[in-house]
């Protein structure tokens, strides 16, 4: 395939996953704006909307982004050749044809769970081609080694959310988000902004100097686990691991030296998104050990400060980082990006006024298909144009 579009791994999984960002929100919307009553009375689904709401913001868009951005940074990390196309277009293929599946089943419901199957199988395949990188070099593979376990458990979650859903499992659901959540998700973000950050941040600080502990990023992703384990089995012990990663993710920020981050947008948007993984993880501490005293608070906040706050604050950093940087345009040369990244924070501040305010959660809806739509307009295009500076990619 001699189309740009299909030149690079970036180029195909950010497409989609720009699509993602959308499609997963519209859906939401329309279910918000439905239990207001102003569409009418709302039909009782055979699967509950918050199900498939769920479903679709873990499995159905963190992949796209991940995969886009480790199948073009880690040969980089192993000092290996780029991916071939062969490589990495057939689990785009199957990704793409799993989630389009999945729309196409709200209205035909018996193709949910064989295409959610199809979405975990892309996953899957795509987990071996970066675990076959690994294999094949002598570099340093412990970031590499930790995504892909990640990307592994991830494919099965995805695997037990089709059952739950076939199923209407209550118990298989939480098990599933959790694992995608904690065990995959997670891990993943927080294993690329460890490798990464301080790389992005030396680049740009004259006499930056960053040590971050490889163990604390274990101590970390135990934390991460050892929540999704509680939060499934519902007891409020899980405190202790909420406790253990906010001490870990706000040393691990400490290290990073976000105040030396400021000194670009770029980096900003990066550091700045790492600290919400810390409040959202003091926020479940503070919410466990109310919950053992016998005190029900705050829902979803914390999640919501993970999920809005950090992961998607961090994706917006991220992925722009690398489409202009592999399509051959200065990175300091967008003007998008910072202010969206700055209108993205209140929506993040509506999402957690929604848990005691309801009519905010849908005002954060329609700020979330805002910011990342003009996101997409701005960056959509670049994905299937040839890099202006003529070289491959």
């Amino acid at each position: 395939m001699s189309h740009p579009f299909f030149s690079a791994p970036h180029r195909v999984m950010f497409a989609a996953g720009s699509l993602q960002l959308l499609a997963s929100m519209a859906f939401w919307l329309v279910e918000l704006v439905s239990r207001t009553g102003v569409m009418g009375t709302p039909s009782v689904p055979a699967v509950p909307p918050l199900w498939l709401h769920a479903g679709t913001m873990i499995f159905g868009i963190f992949p796209f982004f991940i995969f886009g951005f480790l199948m073009t940074a880690l040969p980089k990390w192993m000092a290996a050749e780029p991916l071939a196309p062969g490589a990495y277009l057939p689990s785009f293929v199957i990704l793409t044809a799993g989630w389009g599946g999945f729309y196409c089943s709200l209205a035909y419901p018996v193709l949910q769970a064989p295409s959610l199957v199809l979405a975990a199988a892309g996953q899957a395949l795509g987990a071996a081609k970066l675990a076959a990188i690994l294999r094949s070099s002598a570099a340093d593979r412990r970031h590499g080694l930790l995504v892909v376990v990640a990307l592994a458990l991830g494919a099965g979650a995805e695997v037990l959310y089709a059952y739950a859903l076939a199923v209407g499992s209550e118990g298989a659901f939480r098990w599933a988000i959790e694992l995608g959540l904690w065990a995959c998700v997670a891990p993943v973000f927080a294993a690329v902004l460890h490798r990464m950050l301080p790389f992005f941040t030396a680049a740009v600080v004259r006499g930056y100097r960053c040590d971050a502990s490889f163990s604390l990023l274990l101590v970390l992703a135990a934390g991460f686990v050892g929540h999704a384990v509680g939060q499934a089995v519902g007891t409020p012990w899980r405190g202790i691991f909420d406790a253990l990663a906010t001490a870990a993710a706000l040393r691990l920020s400490w290290q990073w030296n976000p105040r030396a981050g400021l000194a670009a947008p770029m980096l900003a948007m990066l550091h700045l998104g790492a600290l919400w993984l810390a409040v959202g993880m003091s926020l479940f501490a503070v919410q466990a050990a109310l919950g053992a005293a016998g005190i029900a608070w705050g829902g979803l906040l914390p999640l919501h400060a993970v999920g809005a706050g950090f992961f998607a604050s961090v994706l917006i950093g991220m992925a722009t980082r690398v489409t202009l940087g592999h399509s051959g345009r200065p990175i300091g040369d967008d003007r998008w990006a910072w202010p969206l990244f700055w209108i993205f924070q209140g929506v993040v501040a509506l999402r957690l006024a929604g848990e005691f305010f309801p009519a905010a959660s849908i005002a954060a809806a329609m700020g979330w298909l805002a910011v990342f739509g003009l996101w997409s307009v701005k960056h959509l295009p670049m994905y299937f144009r040839p890099r202006p500076d003529g070289q491959p990619g």
